[in-house]
């Protein structure tokens, strides 16, 4: 547990880029995206911070994104599962006082695989929310707008086009961890050296 004189300035700058990477979610430039999917920011906010903070505080910030990102989204499906577990096991991996800046190539598989979890996550949930004899979603549920569901969509078409999509997002989330994930990761390190002496 971090000494409580150090929150507000870790809390500050872990604020701020959360903002971004929240902002960056629905905002996020045309020309990092692949086939229509933009980046899992929030994964590639959450790596570094989960690694350089710790389980408590990554499940913390996984919790804050994940009801921020829901209450600006129309829905019942939720990142906040994914985003919970990806903070508990990345938070896991770190030792107090020292953090282990890992490879950029285990940092893009760490990232691709987290990306991958938070959309199977949410995957998971609008497909339970279909009803369960037709394979149509329910109009209005999820993140799926009704007339997509009242066009007769199958649960097999929607699953399909969200792998798609889950692929696509996820490697560009593991292409852009190592250059994000570094450079947050050495953010938090020069706070931690700062505070420590």
């Amino acid at each position: 547990m971090k000494p409580a004189a150090a929150w507000p300035q870790q809390a500050l700058v872990g604020g701020s880029t959360a903002l971004v990477a929240l902002l960056l979610s629905f905002l996020s430039p045309g020309w990092l995206r692949l086939a229509g999917a933009s980046p899992n920011w929030l994964v590639l906010w959450l790596l570094p911070w989960a690694r350089s903070q710790g389980p408590i505080a990554g499940l913390a910030g996984a919790c804050i994104l994940g009801i921020a990102l829901e209450a600006m989204t129309i829905g019942v499906a939720t990142p906040l599962y994914g985003l919970a577990l990806l903070a508990w096991f990345w938070g896991r991996q770190t030792r107090p006082r020292k953090i282990i800046r890992p490879s950029p190539a285990a940092m893009a598989i760490q990232a691709t695989l987290g990306s991958l979890l938070v959309d199977v996550t949410v995957m998971m949930q609008l497909r339970l929310l279909a009803a369960p004899r037709s394979g149509h979603v329910q109009p209005g549920a999820g993140i799926l707008s009704s007339d997509v569901a009242a066009a007769g969509w199958f649960g097999r078409e929607i699953t399909n086009a969200g792998f798609h999509g889950a692929i696509a997002a996820a490697l560009v989330t593991g292409f852009l961890a190592p250059l994000v994930g570094t450079l947050l990761l050495l953010l938090w390190c020069q706070l931690d050296r700062t505070r420590h002496g």
